[in-house]
């Protein structure tokens, strides 16, 4: 969930005649149904996609710098963090696309990485209950830093618990609680605010592994 796969940033000359535009935290860079079919590429911050509707929301992705994105969606894409962006018309993306074919698998490793993503996130939320979605995510993060997993890993947070919880699917309250109780069973330890220390891989492995088919 969450994979912390490398980020492969689109050129920062790929938009034809781009503006500038900034957006603070909490605010939207795009909505549904909003006028004009624009791509934008994520400049500086980070930008969470998600669906919406009925009270519930479902986090799809977060944005790095250097990603790509549409507004021709039924996604909201929000601002986690302060953010700077860089949108063109979609017709002139698709004419530089057209006339730089080398650009393509550029925008295509974006792309991917993004639904590879999603698809993980929505696999976590259908296959794992809310605590195994946790370890599991934990797991991911910490595999890309150092993949042997070694006891004593640092694990710096780059979410805030509010962004992870709804990754997750659930409460910021939730993840907080879990947290703690990894930490009193000795499987974690923080760190400061923003870190965990890996104590225990093979436990934090097996919590990932217990959670059978939930909603969370």
């Amino acid at each position: 969930m969450g994979r912390a796969e490398p980020v492969h940033p689109a050129p920062s000359d790929l938009l034809p005649c781009a503006q500038l535009r900034h957006h603070p935290r909490g605010s939207f860079i795009c909505t549904p149904g909003r006028a004009g079919d624009r791509v934008f590429v994520l400049q500086s911050g980070r930008a969470r996609v998600f669906l919406a509707g009925e009270g519930k929301e479902l986090t799809l992705a977060f944005l790095e710098p250097g990603e790509i994105f549409s507004t021709h969606s039924r996604a909201w894409v929000e601002a986690v963090t302060d953010c700077c962006v860089q949108v063109a018309d979609t017709r002139s993306f698709q004419a530089r696309l057209l006339a730089e074919p080398q650009l393509t698998p550029v925008v295509i490793r974006v792309l991917a990485r993004l639904l590879a993503g999603s698809i993980d996130i929505i696999e976590n939320l259908a296959f794992r209950d809310v605590p195994a979605r946790l370890a599991h995510y934990l797991l991911e993060q910490a595999a890309a830093i150092d993949p042997a997993l070694p006891a004593g890993l640092r694990l710096p947070l780059a979410l805030r618990s509010e962004d992870i919880a709804r990754m997750l699917g659930t409460t910021r309250q939730t993840v907080s609680s879990l947290l703690t109780g990894l930490v009193r069973s000795g499987v974690l330890a923080r760190d400061g605010r923003r870190a965990l220390i890996i104590l225990d891989p093979a436990a934090l492995r097996r919590r990932a592994g217990a959670g059978g088919l939930s909603a969370g």
